[in-house]
């Protein structure tokens, strides 16, 4: 899917690091959470999918 480095929000210039690093700091559990603490998929959405697989990836990680 995405490296690190990639960007996944285009027009908010956002990784997958930097969401990652969001997703984790925060404790962010649900996807209208992360879009409050980045503006990520305001714009025009097309990154919505790629953004929720992250969420749901980090989400399981911490459960596990």
């Amino acid at each position: 899917m995405f490296e690190d480095n990639d960007f996944v929000c285009r027009h908010m210039r956002m990784t997958k690091a930097e969401i990652i690093k969001v997703i984790r700091e925060k404790n962010i559990t649900s996807f209208d959470d992360l879009q409050d603490e980045t503006d990520v998929a305001t714009i025009c959405g097309s990154c919505v999918a790629d953004i929720e697989e992250i969420l749901e990836e980090e989400i399981a990680k911490r459960d596990s």
